[in-house]
């Protein structure tokens, strides 16, 4: 497994000042948290691929700034929206595949207390058949995450996925898990050789959101659970620009987890 760091760690720093921040940082592997729409633009990313190729930095991972909005524009019954919505994704999509990222990381719909018909949840599955094939004809993986503030805050509804929409890959999120109210096992156990992309953090009472090491996260069984449902891909730290005061603190963030999951 490749320690890592997202560019959401340095929100709002435009993304072309982080990036040699995380080459400084001691890190190969990163996730691009895109912020707007002019991101997106291939002017804008082509020049963000040539710097990460040049700081030696392996893009894992793309994330879009609408994954607020994905419920609205991707599962609502407004057709023409959704139809645009796929249209944008492929955008998207093209700009993951443009940087060598190998996944897109989904959040989907809010959760509002929604119950869904037998025909709305297959209307959703199809939606999501047609995202992930998207992402494939682009050479991407479209990989559901757990967020506490969408139904994929529920390990049910995680399953529930997993059951119906096979090619489906999944990222995990400690501090989303710990929000919702959660053990990040219970995401775990439902995700299990499907897992394809992890965000990694600390956390204590009343801190759902803390560098590794400054928290009482078991690092030593996390990832021991991780190598028990064969994954051996990258954990990338995804914290708050308000979590620390220097770049060297992430630094030794990164030198800690490398103790647990040596490259």
């Amino acid at each position: 497994m490749r320690v890592g760091i997202s560019t959401a760690c340095f929100y709002p720093q435009p993304l072309e000042e982080i990036l040699p921040i995380l080459a400084g940082a001691g890190v190969h592997a990163v996730e691009i948290f895109f912020n707007t729409e002019s991101e997106f633009q291939p002017r804008f990313y082509e020049q963000i691929g040539i710097q990460a190729k040049s700081l030696g930095l392996d893009v894992v991972s793309v994330h879009p700034y609408t994954s607020l909005m994905e419920g609205m524009l991707l599962f609502s019954d407004y057709k023409r929206r959704t139809e645009d919505g796929m249209e944008q994704y492929r955008r998207y999509l093209e700009c993951a595949a443009a940087l060598g990222a190998r996944f897109l990381t989904f959040h989907g719909e809010r959760e509002m207390g929604q119950q869904d018909s037998p025909a709305r949840w297959a209307q959703k599955c199809e939606n999501y058949h047609r995202l992930c094939n998207l992402a494939s004809s682009c050479g991407v993986t479209l990989a559901q995450e757990n967020v506490a503030w969408c139904r994929s805050r529920d390990p049910a509804f995680v399953a529930a996925l997993y059951r119906d929409v096979p090619e489906l890959r999944y990222t995990l999120d400690i501090k989303q898990a710990f929000r919702a109210g959660k053990n990040w096992r219970d995401f775990l156990d439902v995700m299990g050789g499907r897992l394809v992309n992890v965000h990694i953090n600390d956390f204590a009472d009343g801190q759902s959101c803390l560098l590794p090491g400054a928290g009482s996260m078991d690092y030593a069984s996390f990832f021991s659970a991780l190598r028990g449902v064969g994954y051996d891909g990258h954990t990338l730290i995804e914290v708050y620009r308000s979590n620390f005061a220097e770049v060297e603190e992430m630094a030794r963030a990164v030198r800690l987890l490398r103790r647990f999951a040596p490259a």
